[in-house]
């Protein structure tokens, strides 16, 4: 046995085991500490990761409430609220469009400031006491403007303008009286003549 203890393996083997248990000392302390660390959570509304998963779909949700309550409260003014009197009516205008270009009717239109002038030109047996211009803004239907021009005499014609210049419309001229419709689009500007003519 005492010739085992002089082996310089059995050295070696005894200086291993006392490292072992000088470093098996040392991190115990951490050990524990880890463990205490680890029983003492924090609680869930202070974890990031939380907010992380379930802030996403918090948030859609919320956004989805919001893009609901914009969709049923705001008018969607590219869709016009009377589908049935539109549909009657696409007949009679195809007829005063028709109607129309029988009598070969042109205008030619000026906007200043405050007025508009249009001069009248046709097969017309006798000239229209009113005629109705209609400015309709492409995609906004409450901007559209409707007015009312009077004859002068000699197929010209005045009305007050309230368009505010240069602005691009739909023009529609049409004459209540004679059941005809004449129309086109153009960018209005002050003092520019605008062509109109049967289609």
């Amino acid at each position: 046995m005492s010739a085992n203890l002089t082996n310089p393996n059995w050295r070696l083997t005894a200086q291993v085991v006392k490292l072992g248990r000088f470093f098996l000392s040392r991190l115990m302390p951490i050990e524990k500490s880890m463990n205490t660390e680890s029983k003492e959570h924090a609680p869930w509304y202070k974890e990031p990761m939380v907010w992380l998963v379930a802030g996403l779909p918090l948030l859609a949700i919320c956004w989805g409430f919001v893009m609901l309550t914009l969709a049923l409260e705001s008018k969607d003014s590219l869709v016009s609220d009377s589908y049935y009197k539109d549909g009657v009516s696409y007949t009679e205008n195809v007829e005063a469009d028709a109607h129309a270009a029988r009598l070969q009717i042109k205008a030619d239109l000026t906007f200043s400031e405050n007025e508009i002038h249009l001069a009248l030109n046709g097969y017309l047996d006798e000239e229209p006491a009113t005629l109705q211009l209609q400015l309709i803004h492409p995609t906004l239907q409450e901007r559209d403007l409707t007015v009312l021009l009077q004859r002068l005499g000699d197929g010209h014609y005045a009305g007050v303008n309230e368009l505010v210049l240069p602005e691009r419309r739909h023009i529609w001229l049409l004459s209540h009286e004679q059941q005809w419709r004449i129309r086109g689009t153009e960018l209005i500007e002050a003092d520019k003549v605008i062509n109109l003519h049967a289609k």
